[in-house]
């Protein structure tokens, strides 16, 4: 699918969170650069869910979203990386 709609940040957010919703997502937390203020144009938005049932098909349905930024989502969960983890711990900013 071609990614063709430059949405802007809070219009991405709302369409994640719509999704994760819509999934039964318990709560929902952006991490990465963006949750530090560190973004810069080609950042791609980190995302960290918690209680999801069906990951997988949680990224299908956002990987629909129609932006030409890149998404990440990630089952906290299923986390191994420790580095990770901790980058989710400590600047994990909760959406819902």
């Amino acid at each position: 699918m071609q990614k063709h709609h430059n949405m802007t940040f809070d219009e991405i957010v709302k369409e994640v969170v719509r999704v994760c919703k819509n999934n039964k997502v318990e709560h929902l937390s952006l991490f990465g650069s963006y949750a530090r203020g560190t973004q810069t144009e080609r950042s791609d938005i980190d995302f960290i869910a918690y209680g999801v049932k069906d990951i997988e098909t949680l990224r299908e349905e956002i990987d629909e979203i129609m932006t030409l930024k890149k998404i990440d989502i990630f089952d906290y969960d299923e986390v191994c990386n420790q580095y990770l983890r901790e980058d989710m711990d400590e600047y994990g900013r909760k959406i819902y």
